[in-house]
């Protein structure tokens, strides 16, 4: 096989390790999944998942920046769609929501991971690079392109970003335990909208 095949074989492979990471920690949570599980879910050895990934951290790591780059993607799906400063923010608000209110695969993951870390420092480090990218891409993609489309931020960025991030992930852990009514959801995310564009100015 030439090197290109065995890259394009190793690649595929680790996909797959990370297919069935993201799989099994969606369903057993980190505390109860074990490399063993995520080796079975892949259909491989222990040692075939530890050729792509060190250790079990270094695959939560990796997992995480999974679930970032789906999120991620999904936003930058939603801004590009062409419209009025308003109309982009609004609708990238209703994806960050959507992302969350579903109770997807990703959104379980990190979920978990962040509770988890709460008392495990081994997943603080790249949990916080997570949020700090989360961040980022806000103030970069979103905040300064609004001010391209004539939105100037009335408060700092970084704030907006914080306080945009913290308030949807708030409110989709409430959701995990007392989801809200289709009326209510409806409800808070027009508020939501509210909010935000009122920290913005022409």
């Amino acid at each position: 096989m030439s090197q290109r095949g065995s890259y394009k074989k190793s690649e595929a492979s680790r996909k797959q390790v990370l297919d069935a990471a993201l799989r099994e920690l969606s369903e057993r949570g980190y505390a109860r999944t074990s490399v063993s599980d995520i080796a079975a879910a892949a259909g491989m050895s222990k040692g075939a998942v530890h050729y792509h990934f060190d250790s079990k951290d270094d695959l939560i790591e990796q997992v995480l920046a999974r679930c970032f780059e789906a999120m991620s993607e999904k936003l930058r799906e939603a801004w590009d769609v062409s419209g009025t400063a308003e109309e982009r923010v609004c609708r990238t608000l209703r994806a960050m929501r959507a992302m969350r209110r579903g109770g997807g695969t990703e959104l379980r993951v990190l979920a978990d991971l962040m509770a988890q870390g709460i008392h495990d420092e081994r997943l603080r480090k790249p949990i916080a690079a997570m949020l700090q990218l989360s961040r980022k891409q806000i103030v970069e993609h979103m905040v300064v392109s609004l001010k391209v489309l004539g939105l100037e931020p009335k408060v700092p960025v970084e704030a907006l970003a914080r306080l945009l991030l913290g308030t949807l992930d708030g409110l989709a852990l409430h959701a995990f335990f007392e989801p809200a009514t289709e009326a209510e959801s409806d409800e808070t995310e027009r508020v939501l909208e509210g909010i935000v564009l009122s920290l913005f100015e022409r």
